[in-house]
């Protein structure tokens, strides 16, 4: 009877594990470099609660090529105030960031900065199943010569140094 107990605890333990942090909504405080955005739990909030990394890209920093389109693509949606939707993806990162799937309007902000060509998916990070899809929007962005993939680049942008 008690090592069945303990294999149900145990078992227990391991689902909740797997099962990923609920969404929560929070409010944008301010947009970092490097897809890092402060938030807040009240819109009108003098500091931020937190800041998250969005999960499974990366994005060129502000003096690296379209860093300024890629940081003016998350304003149009991150504005001061605006609501977001923050689904936490696995354990914080290196840094001890949160790191986020984030959604302003119905918009997956992470997917639509791949599809732009303004970010590109974390090799070493995205490990998700809709990473997947990730990568086939990248393929997509790369053919077509979006953003960071109009630049003809001897050096892919996961290489580039920060």
């Amino acid at each position: 009877m008690r090592s069945l107990l303990s294999f149900l605890a145990c078992t227990a333990l391991l689902f909740v594990s797997l099962v990923p942090a609920s969404a929560r909504t929070g409010f944008v405080f301010k947009v970092e470099d490097d897809g890092l955005i402060a938030v807040s739990n009240w819109p009108k909030a003098e500091k931020a609660d937190a800041v998250v990394r969005m999960y499974g890209i990366n994005m060129p920093s502000l003096r690296q090529p379209f860093g300024k389109e890629a940081r003016a693509f998350l304003l149009k949606y991150l504005r001061k105030g605006e609501e977001v939707e923050i689904s936490p993806v696995g354990d914080r990162n290196e840094e001890g960031l949160e790191e986020v799937l984030l959604q302003v309007d119905g918009h997956a902000l992470n997917y639509a900065l791949v599809d732009e060509g303004l970010a590109w998916v974390d090799r070493q990070s995205c490990l998700s199943t809709y990473c997947r899809r990730w990568y086939i929007v990248e393929h997509r962005a790369v053919t077509q010569q979006k953003g960071i993939w109009s630049l003809q680049m001897e050096t892919p942008p996961w290489q580039w140094s920060r």
